[in-house]
């Protein structure tokens, strides 16, 4: 019963019979002699518990009844201290005093040292097992390859990947069903796609989770369409799917917004069984969301039986994303009538939609409820209301909320400066900006666009141009068209049309339509007809011309520069371009025009 629960979804119980087994009703006499498997599962319980005190505790009765070298007790004690965080020295110290170590050790010891992210020390431990240093009899085996190419995946080495890869297809000659699933994942994270389909397809044999690995893989990557055809062609050599396979699939069909292969999941599930399972149900109700059919992802959130915090999650940031937020908060509410407990998924989904509706007072009612539940800690939580207090026009707020973090990351320090910088408040952008740089913080390519934007909109062209230099040269990112439609723009309004076309001129990047309209239509405030009538030949010769718009900027220019062939010929053009005015949703009447 112990081993049972310990293994199985009830580790509460498995401590609570170890517990009253071992004494009698004196509480002096043992009435049950633990033996090895006893121990090992009741330090398993604790280790899924996160029982330290208790694990410890366990660890001295195997001292006293010195059952500290069966395996079977050390394997499991060193998972535990593994699992315990800060216990890793525990478990490595155990690991060291085992004279005769099996592979399983081995397993257990590298498992806990990736988890811990401890990722170079678990690849000495490998090299030493392949050294022979920890034994001649050891060597590695399935399940230490695909522990490595796991941590290879999770902590962002794609070269060591390979490396492991090579080792393999040297040693085992890639016949591994376990390994070759665990390089598909890996190759998949990493957006090597075509890696993992080559290995798929040389697979000597695959599972089911073979083909699941290579669908989310799929998925993950945003190759749907190929992720569905997969999918067909497992059905076609008869390998029936699982829990795993549907949601990939459905997701993937949310993804490529393919209603028609969604509706025939969903059928062909209501034809099987009455009751969906839930995370399959969560599945569709995200696949229906981002289909825009929210009426039945919100039939199929009101037939599941129970739900947990990530299907309403799925139902509220559905009604967000289909425009429908006053229905979001509405759930939101009845999560706290059912005294569920809302996640950061949650919180953001309720954020953003008090932030559509414009309204504050929900929006401070979200900060009070935050700040109650001991959430105000969560670094992607208060970014979300400092954008939030911005597009308010409430940066005091805002600024409150940053300066009470007790971590930011540069997604914080980005919204405070994108804040003041579309409040019209470039000085305290710049400020933040300064502070961040004091605080050893890396701007990125957005924070840069604040910055820029700030100085454009307060008239600051000196720190303007410094900052774009600070981009370029201190940090090595490349501008983006957002950069340099600032640059322009600012050089634009302080009537620096010369300084603005040398920028466009030596612009790292093809200038677009927006920045030539930008530049043009500066000549025409600042009387330079001349500069703008060269500029629009110039707009004609790149071909530029992608808008009604365009004309009509380049007919005005050339008339005020007394060019009227020339304006002739740009209205005989407007005439004759078959532009296509895409119909719109009048916000005032609804009507479609």
């Amino acid at each position: 019963m112990i081993r049972r629960h310990a293994s199985g979804g009830n580790p509460h119980q498995s401590l609570h019979f170890f517990r009253n087994l071992q004494w009698s009703g004196n509480g002096k006499m043992p009435s049950f002699i633990p033996d090895h498997f006893t121990f090992a599962s009741a330090v398993k319980a604790c280790g899924r518990l996160m029982a330290i005190r208790e694990g410890k505790s366990i660890h001295c009765q195997v001292l006293r009844r010195a059952l500290e070298s069966n395996p079977n007790v050390q394997n499991t004690l060193i998972h535990f201290y593994s699992s315990s965080g800060d216990s890793i020295g525990s478990a490595c110290h155990l690991f060291d005093g085992i004279p005769c170590r099996t592979t399983v050790t081995i397993n257990c010891m590298l498992s806990g040292l990736l988890k811990n992210r401890f990722f170079w020390m678990g690849l000495s431990l490998f090299n030493k097992v392949l050294d022979g240093c920890l034994g001649e009899e050891l060597s590695p085996n399935d399940v230490t390859l695909m522990i490595l190419i796991g941590g290879c995946a999770e902590y962002g080495n794609l070269s060591m990947g390979r490396t492991l890869h090579a080792f393999c297809c040297k040693s085992f000659g890639c016949s591994m069903i376990l390994v070759g699933n665990a390089l598909i994942d890996m190759y998949a994270s990493f957006g090597c796609i075509e890696d993992a389909e080559d290995l798929f397809h040389e697979m000597p044999e695959r599972d089911l989770v073979s083909w699941n690995s290579l669908i989310a893989g799929y998925r993950k990557n945003d190759e749907a369409d190929k992720a569905i055809s997969l999918f067909e062609e497992m059905r076609s050599r008869g390998v029936d799917g699982d829990r795993v396979t549907l949601v990939s699939l459905i997701s993937a069909c949310a993804r490529s917004k393919n209603l028609e292969m969604g509706d025939w999941i969903h059928a062909n599930l209501r034809r099987r069984a009455n009751n969906i399972p839930i995370p399959i149900a969560t599945a569709l109700i995200n696949m229906y969301s981002k289909c825009g059919k929210i009426e039945i992802a919100r039939k199929i959130f009101n037939k599941m039986p129970t739900r947990n915090i990530v299907s309403w999650n799925s139902i509220i940031l559905g009604y967000v994303e289909n425009g429908l937020s006053n229905e979001a908060v509405s759930l939101f509410e009845r999560i706290q009538v059912e005294k569920l407990i809302p996640d950061e998924v949650t919180m953001l989904g309720v954020i953003s939609a008090c932030q559509n509706l414009k309204a504050f007072d929900h929006g401070d009612r979200i900060l009070s409820y935050i700040q109650h539940r001991g959430l105000a800690g969560s670094t992607v939580l208060c970014n979300a209301l400092i954008d939030m207090y911005a597009k308010f026009g409430c940066m005091d707020r805002a600024k409150r909320i940053f300066g009470m973090m007790p971590k930011r990351d540069v997604i914080s320090w980005t919204s405070v400066i994108v804040g003041y910088a579309i409040n019209g408040r470039g000085m305290e952008a710049l400020e933040v900006f300064c502070q961040m740089l004091d605080a050893r913080a890396e701007p990125n390519s957005i924070t840069f666009i604040g910055v820029l934007s700030a100085c454009d909109h307060n008239g600051l062209v000196d720190d303007g141009i410094n900052m774009y230099r600070i981009m370029c040269q201190d940090y090595s990112l490349k501008p983006e068209i957002e950069h340099c439609g600032c640059m322009v723009d600012m050089f634009a309004r302080a009537g620096l049309l010369k300084e603005a076309d040398d920028f466009v001129r030596n612009m790292p990047i093809e200038p677009n339509a927006v920045i030539w309209r930008m530049l043009i239509g500066a000549c025409r405030v600042h009387g330079e007809v001349g500069l703008g009538a060269s500029l629009v030949d110039r707009m004609i010769g790149l071909k530029m011309f992608c808008d009604p718009e365009d004309y009509v900027i380049s007919s005005n220019t050339f008339a005020e520069s007394g060019r009227w062939d020339d304006v002739l010929l740009a209205r005989r053009l407007i005439g004759t371009q078959a532009f296509l005015r895409m119909p719109g949703i009048s916000s005032v009447t609804g009507v479609t025009e």
